[in-house]
């Protein structure tokens, strides 16, 4: 009795953690229409029209056809397929039916189409262009290129959550627009039906945003966060009386985001012992003048001549040393260094390209090459006679740690600088013995500061695109490491990616890791239109069909009675195992999955998750290895998600309780049975 008691304390604790869906929450708000600016500066746009749309400046209605949209003298003219039309200062193109499409060319994304309508207004000198159409509609662009269709569905899901969200509140009653089609807000690229699993993720998530306290969040998500969510208040500025305004956004250890190999994360290795090592600076041999590669994090290309129209014959990496055979400036009054490339001539530019003397200690690792400035300074500032930087040998690094936070305090793992302790010698001016061992404690940057007191995450060696930088300890040596793609904050794109493709992790779960304490509301977000044409559905006068879910299966129910009792309209389905492999025969069992098709194209319009109740290890019966599934999950040994998860809901309260294993047990004695 004390262990079911422990148990029922845990399910209430986890319970906290878990999202669920509120169905009432900001529900009398319309959020079903959004403005978007479109990202395109001209007085002259062209367009192609598909379908009908009215124009009611000009009570005319134009047909699919070209179209030139021009500005002169503020007003506005459209002209082309017949039609020649001027308002004053704004023309309106209002579609006629769900499945038109305006293609806008020579936006800065190129020739893209839109649904909706669009609104083409004279403004200070150039056309403005703001495409309304329902928020829904809207998602279909923009999940696709803040994530990408090739990432797992539960991902995008959870994507299309966040971006509904962050829309949702950009929502207003005033101004020309709402929200615009760049990363100032999110990016925005219309209309393409080929990316089928995006519309699923944005269909079966239609009108989920995620609530705190009855108000809809700022979701805030970012490409990568280094292993680290970051709070507000440092990104943004005002510390913890930001922070306050978001506590669901928390700073948290996030293993899922270090796991994906997508995540972008440099290292340089910085050894302990330099001295007779690998990563002694070696006496060259390459000649008077040395071309030495610098300014970069990656490599740089090698050419066969002066310019980038000639050919690449390879690539030079930070660090690397060639012989310096001669300089050239070419007619674009680039200076590129001729250099010996593997026994070859090569050209690289002098951007990424530094010519020295070839004397004294040069190092490629160019950790080692910042240690031996700084302690070329040190010295020279004590009072040391030395000529030039190379002249410093380093020995050893004895100690290399994480020095000023960026964010003291706050437990943030983002640093500024790195503290190391080198052993040197060097040789004085006009001497060829070098000194004695000297130690020197010296500072790093890992970050410059700026004039206005923040940080800069330029840097000679470090990724700039990345900005959470530290100092680890490694096997023979050192590691500075440099992670975070973006701000940091909330979710994280690449470990949603993760937890969904290696860990089956549901949309609910991601977004309840990232947000805490948060839940899903459903919001008045308007209609969709996942492909032009009539929308296939399905219905049964038998089983139970939900948004995402069918259910009121008998167990070993075979696959010929359950398809002979679904009804299509406007499209065809298709049963697949759990693992994704044509089903068309056996039984019924809980993780299948019928997809519903369009009948012309084939494409996938929506997936239902099929769901048992009991049959939790999804082999379409309820036996003993169900009971020892919600076992194992109750005792966070093996953890259910997904349509298993909704399986061992045997009692349909919204969680699985220590009351469904019960249920379970009493089903398997033949007490009371579960209703499906």
């Amino acid at each position: 009795m004390k262990k079911l008691f422990k148990i029922g304390i845990f399910l209430f604790i986890l319970s906290a953690v878990i999202l669920s869906i509120d169905t009432h929450g900001s529900a009398g708000t319309d959020y079903s229409t959004i403005r978007v600016k479109i990202s395109i500066n001209k007085t002259s746009i062209p367009i192609v029209v598909s379908g009908s749309y009215k124009i009611p400046e000009a009570g005319i209605t134009i047909n699919s056809g070209s179209y030139n949209i021009t500005l002169n003298n503020n007003k506005v003219r459209i002209h082309g397929n017949g039609t020649d039309k001027t308002a004053n200062n704004s023309i309106s193109l209002i579609s006629q039916s769900k499945n038109n499409l305006i293609t806008i060319k020579g936006t800065i994304y190129g020739d893209i189409k839109y649904l909706g309508d669009m609104v083409f207004t004279a403004n200070s000198g150039t056309l403005l262009v703001v495409n309304h159409l329902p928020l829904e509609e809207y998602l279909y662009g923009v999940v696709a290129y803040e994530m990408s269709n090739s990432f797992p569905l539960e991902a995008l899901k959870a994507q299309a959550v966040c971006a509904r969200g962050y829309a949702a509140n950009k929502i207003k009653t005033s101004g020309a627009y709402d929200i615009v089609d760049t990363t100032v807000d999110q990016v925005y690229k219309g209309y393409e039906p080929a990316y089928q699993r995006v519309i699923q993720a944005v269909n079966e998530t239609k009108g989920h945003v995620l609530t705190y306290n009855g108000k809809i969040i700022s979701t805030f998500y970012a490409a990568s966060n280094g292993g680290q969510t970051e709070l507000p208040g440092n990104i943004w500025g005002g510390g913890a009386a930001k922070n306050k305004e978001y506590p669901y956004l928390p700073q948290k250890d996030d293993p899922y985001d270090l796991e994906n190999p997508n995540s972008l994360y440099q290292i340089i290795f910085v050894p302990k012992t330099v001295a007779g090592s690998q990563y002694d600076a070696p006496n060259s041999g390459l000649g008077e003048y040395i071309v030495r590669i610098v300014n970069l994090t990656t490599y740089c290309n090698v050419r066969t001549g002066p310019g980038t129209n000639y050919s690449i014959i390879g690539s030079a990496y930070l660090g690397d040393t060639f012989t310096w055979l001669d300089s050239t400036t070419n007619d674009k009054g680039e200076t590129w260094h001729k250099v010996n490339y593997k026994g070859s001539n090569g050209y690289i530019i002098s951007t990424y390209a530094q010519k020295t003397k070839n004397d004294g200690f040069i190092y490629e690792n160019p950790v080692l090459t910042d240690l031996q400035n700084r302690a070329y300074e040190k010295l020279k500032s004590s009072g040391k006679n030395i000529a030039k930087a190379t002249d410093v040998k380093i020995n050893s690094v004895n100690s290399l740690t994480n020095g000023q936070q960026r964010w003291p305090g706050t437990g943030s793992r983002c640093y500024v600088t790195a503290n190391a302790n080198v052993t040197v010698q060097y040789y004085p001016t006009g001497s060829s013995t070098l000194s004695s061992n000297t130690n020197l404690a010296l500072v790093l940057e890992l970050m410059k500061k700026t004039s206005s007191g923040g940080y800069s995450q330029s840097h000679d060696y470090l990724n700039s695109n990345l900005s959470m930088r530290g100092v680890r300890n490694a096997q023979g040596g050192y590691e500075i490491t440099n992670g975070r793609y973006g701000h940091g904050v909330g979710m994280s794109q690449r470990g949603a990616q993760t937890m969904a493709a290696n860990h089956n992790k549901t949309y609910q779960e991601i977004l309840a890791f990232y947000f805490p304490g948060t839940k899903l509301t459903d919001i008045n977000s308007g209609q969709q239109v996942p492909e032009p044409g009539n929308n296939p559905t399905i219905t049964s006068s038998k089983y139970t069909i939900q948004n995402s879910n069918i259910t009121g299966l008998s167990t070993n129910l075979k696959v010929s009675t359950f398809t002979s009792n679904i009804s299509v309209q406007n499209g065809t389905v298709q049963l697949v195992s759990s693992d994704g492999k044509a089903k068309t025969s056996g039984v019924m069992a809980t993780g299948d999955k019928l997809h519903l098709r369009y009948k012309d194209s084939g494409s996938i319009y929506k997936t239902y998750n099929i769901v048992i109740y009991g049959d939790i290890n999804g082999d379409g019966d309820i036996t003993i290895v169900d009971l020892l599934r919600i076992q194992k999950h109750l005792l966070n040994t093996s953890k259910l998600s997904g349509a298993y998860l909704t399986a061992g809901d045997v009692s349909k309260d919204g969680a699985v309780t220590i009351l469904d294993l019960l249920r379970v047990q009493k089903h398997l004695l033949g007490t009371a049975y579960i209703q499906q």
